[in-house]
């Protein structure tokens, strides 16, 4: 796993849950509420974003004397991360969330926007009240980019001229936004020069990328129980993600995608359809140019990285990185 990247991330990474648990005020514990809270806990993730945060705050030299407190943003960029998912399952109506009941499926849609906006409002409260006025700054403008890039995303949907810069500017809000976030908090809160910091911050910005569009790219295979996805559910739902867009560029393919466009939109593509997307793809080497788009920001993080001070915390990212493979398509 990744937190085994480095030796006391893992350990890290349960103070962090420990900090979860703490931020939640008592009176929470109790009635509906209670079983809401306590059913967002049950669904967090990986940790992956607070696993970035700390690793990135070891390059500083501040790093020990500031470890609660980077604990304690490390669960609140979890808590804003988790929140998003919530309200990312209201809008997709999603059921299932790593294999496991979505908040809006067990409690309802009024409940689930509800849920995700008090944990957002307990996150900014507790910013304002330990004074990480730059941090917070930094997670606020994370939250404004992931609602932008999700309204833009919508804006776009069942658009067959979408263009690469538009499908870029979506995922920066949805996702890359909070990976540069919490980079560069790892290095503000450490005590890293503001070169270094923006160094962290383009670091978290390629790696952004380089994880959306892995996921994009897996939204085209087979999914496992754990993922509760349907297999091109992005395409259904009119979401054009890079392949789809490399091939629309293609004059030869774009009249027959068009028709595959159309048929998502009228929620009616057949199984044939469905597989008539991806051998249009393949011929349009739609795979092959996402994958070298994927690759190349993952040369820029390497390239980065060369300019970080040697360390065991460098092999750690670069470890991060590795993990991100890509799927083949054939």
């Amino acid at each position: 796993m990744f937190f085994n990247a480095l030796p006391g991330l893992q350990n890290d990474l349960k103070h962090v849950s420990s900090e979860m648990e703490k931020l939640l005020p008592s009176e929470w514990n109790q009635g509906r509420v209670g079983e809401v809270v306590q059913a967002v806990l049950a669904g967090r993730g990986k940790g992956y974003r607070p696993s970035l945060l700390l690793l990135m705050a070891r390059i500083g030299p501040n790093y020990s004397a500031c470890k609660e407190r980077l604990y304690r943003l490390g669960a609140l960029v979890e808590f804003v991360h988790m929140a998003s998912l919530i309200h990312d399952d209201i809008i997709d109506d999603s059921v299932l969330r790593r294999g496991k009941p979505t908040i809006q499926a067990r409690f309802g849609k009024e409940t689930a926007v509800f849920s995700g906006d008090l944990i957002l409002g307990q996150v900014m409260s507790i910013l304002l009240k330990d004074g990480m006025r730059e941090s917070g700054i930094l997670i606020a403008g994370t939250v404004q980019d992931m609602c932008r890039g999700e309204i833009t995303q919508s804006d776009c949907r069942y658009r067959s001229e979408v263009s690469q810069e538009e499908y870029y500017a979506n995922i920066y809000g949805k996702t890359a936004s909070m990976f540069v976030t919490v980079c560069k908090i790892g290095g503000l809160e450490s005590g890293c020069s503001e070169e270094m910091i923006e160094k962290l911050g383009e670091i978290g910005l390629h790696l952004g990328y380089l994880f959306q569009i892995r996921d994009d790219l897996l939204d085209f295979l087979p999914k496992n129980e754990e993922d509760g996805k349907p297999v091109r559910m992005d395409f259904r739902e009119g979401v054009l993600t890079l392949p789809v867009i490399y091939t629309l560029e293609k004059a030869e393919f774009r009249p027959e995608m068009e028709e595959l466009i159309k048929s998502a939109k009228e929620d009616n593509l057949s199984k044939e359809q469905l597989d008539r997307l991806d051998q249009l793809i393949l011929k349009a080497d739609g795979f092959k140019r996402t994958v070298e788009a994927a690759e190349r920001h993952r040369s820029r993080i390497k390239e980065l990285l060369s300019e970080l001070p040697k360390g065991k915390e460098v092999k750690a990212i670069s470890h991060l990185i590795s993990l991100l493979s890509l799927p083949v398509f054939s």
